[in-house]
């Protein structure tokens, strides 16, 4: 009876003047610290492993991108490679146009390691037709002459190779002379010409059809130097090369020269 009773007065103070309530928030407020501590280890546990789960998440997004980005730049490399393979068979297409002559397209598939001997290799041969001392050229002017002719290879010496020698002529006042490769490839030196002949920085040089080798006109280089020492016999020439003797791949090579005379009375 008597914890009934207290029970009765305690129900009733309560009713008036709301105590429990009260007694309720401060035991609360005085175990809120008991159970953050005792929430911390998973809470700390829960949130740790959100963070492994992100980071893991952006190491794996970052390799992806990185990927794909790998990817994207190979292919970027490649469609600029393919342009300029586009606009060296552009230059190629525009070499042959106008031309009365035969051309076969070859690639080049091995340079000669000798530093004083300016060879290259070509994909085609005897067995493709080929023959010793076609002439070779690129979208841009020639590259050389057939050498060496094998199965289904070619060696063609370029005409910056210190032994080749081109019969040329300059396209502005015809004026005859020989181009000699220098071992460079920036330039070839015509050093036979008379002291008083008409030649000018700018000047284009062409194959002059002499020699039985070269079919005429077809474009060598540019004047870029004229030398004129007092006391020498003759005056100096250099000229830049227009093909692309360092850097091309697509060459083509022309049908065996004959000369006007030879066509006309068929001589072999």
């Amino acid at each position: 009876m008597m914890y009934i009773l207290l029970a009765v007065v305690l129900m009733s103070m309560d009713q008036r003047g709301h105590y429990v309530p009260k007694i309720r928030s401060t035991l609360e407020l005085a175990f809120e610290p008991v159970f953050l501590l005792v929430g911390w280890p998973s809470r700390t546990w829960e949130s740790l492993g959100e963070q492994t789960t992100a980071r893991n998440k952006l190491i794996a997004d970052n390799q992806t991108l990185n990927q794909e980005l790998l990817k994207t730049a190979g292919a970027v490399q490649r469609l600029a490679a393919l342009e300029q393979e586009n606009q060296r068979l552009r230059n190629l297409l525009g070499a042959t146009q106008g031309r009365a002559y035969n051309f076969t397209f070859a690639e080049m598939i091995r340079v000669d390691l000798d530093p004083f001997s300016h060879k290259v290799w070509i994909d085609h041969g005897e067995a493709q037709g080929i023959v010793s001392g076609q002439a070779v050229i690129d979208g841009l002017g020639v590259v050389g002459q057939v050498e060496e002719v094998f199965a289904d290879s070619s060696t063609v010496r370029l005409i910056s190779d210190p032994d080749h020698a081109l019969p040329v002529q300059i396209n502005r006042t015809g004026l005859r002379s020989v181009a000699f490769g220098t071992g460079e490839t920036g330039h070839l030196i015509m050093s036979t010409l008379p002291q008083q002949s008409d030649v000018s920085v700018g000047d284009i040089v062409v194959t002059s059809g002499l020699g039985d080798r070269f079919p005429p006109g077809f474009l060598i280089g540019e004047v870029e130097a004229v030398e004129r020492d007092t006391g020498e016999s003759f005056a100096r020439a250099f000229v830049r090369p227009y093909a692309a003797l360092d850097r091309g791949r697509e060459v083509l090579v022309l049908e065996p020269y004959l000369p006007d005379s030879e066509v006309e009375f068929g001589l072999p």
